[in-house]
């Protein structure tokens, strides 16, 4: 059994970015970058299904579209137990749209042949879901979306799936192979033993430019998408109490940006052991952390 996992590269989202921002590209220079959550979570699925399918030969192929950079996910990715890794690059590919990439990968696999394709549901910069579908419409194959469990089999030559639909509700349902699978990121990948890790830095990865896939550059330009827009969430307004009319301006401004609830303020307490143990008793009391024994 033959299986292709696409993966990528995004920003990494730990970062304090600004909101509010419009623009038509996401910005990438100086920022750290990291592999996609939900691609991660599609090698740990195809990676499942290799340990537990025993009496079938599982093969699992890693692509990538990027730059020599990318190979260190690929190399990583062969060290936790794929057996192929593909990089295609080219000539101006800095800004390849969703069709453009699903062209390229359809190809690839094309090329590779695959019983099951595994991508990441979405990815955490454009988040626009649309180069699986593209994939498996360019492939003329079925297409199950954000899949969080799967279970293969053979005798049937299909897949149960479960996919998540949103709102906490699940829905199965059996797809038959060959097939693409956008997988939601819900499992984690396993870690690779220190001998796996040295192994993969001196592992091979094929290199393969658009005319190895039999797509011209005319073709690959022939994109009838466009984005018009990227517009970045704003923050939820919260709900606060009523300001303090009494209080000056600038204090109500403070009063705001807190959120217009006042900090707790501690209290010290002194005197002897006895002292300070029926005072703490006391102030429990009156917060409601004890309360007195009611009935018999």
């Amino acid at each position: 059994m033959k299986i292709i996992v696409c993966i990528k590269e995004v920003v990494d989202p730990a970062l304090s970015l600004d909101f509010g921002l419009r623009n038509r590209v996401v910005f990438r220079e100086g920022l750290p970058l990291r592999l996609n959550p939900d691609d991660a979570a599609a090698l740990a699925m195809a990676l499942g299904l290799k340990s537990t399918d025993e009496g079938t030969q599982v093969e699992i192929t890693l692509i990538s579209i990027g730059p020599e950079r990318v190979e260190s996910y690929l190399k990583n990715g062969l060290a936790l137990g794929a057996d192929k890794a593909i990089r295609i690059w080219g000539e101006d590919f800095t800004k390849l749209s969703s069709h453009q990439k699903a062209r390229l990968l359809s190809g690839a696999v094309s090329l590779q042949g695959a019983d099951l394709v595994f991508t990441g549901a979405t990815s955490l910069d454009t988040g626009n879901g649309q180069v699986g579908p593209l994939m498996a419409a360019w492939l003329d194959l079925p297409c199950v979306n954000n899949v969080v469990a799967l279970e293969l089999d053979r005798e049937q030559n299909n897949i149960s799936l479960t996919r998540d639909i949103g709102r906490g509700e699940r829905e199965k349902l059996r797809c038959p192979l060959p097939a693409v699978i956008t997988v939601k990121g819900e499992e984690k990948l396993p870690y690779a033993s220190l001998d796996r890790l040295v192994e993969s830095k001196s592992g091979e990865v094929t290199r393969l430019s658009p005319a190895d896939l039999g797509i011209s550059g005319e073709e690959l330009q022939n994109d009838p998408t466009q984005v018009t827009d990227l517009v970045y969430p704003r923050p939820r307004p919260r709900k606060v109490p009523p300001l303090d009319s009494s209080l000056p301006a600038f204090y109500r401004i403070l009063q705001l940006l807190e959120g217009g609830i006042s900090k707790r303020k501690g209290t010290m307490l002194e005197g002897s052991t006895e002292e300070l143990a029926e005072r703490l008793f006391e102030l429990l009391k009156e917060e409601g952390v004890i309360r007195p024994a009611t009935g018999p």
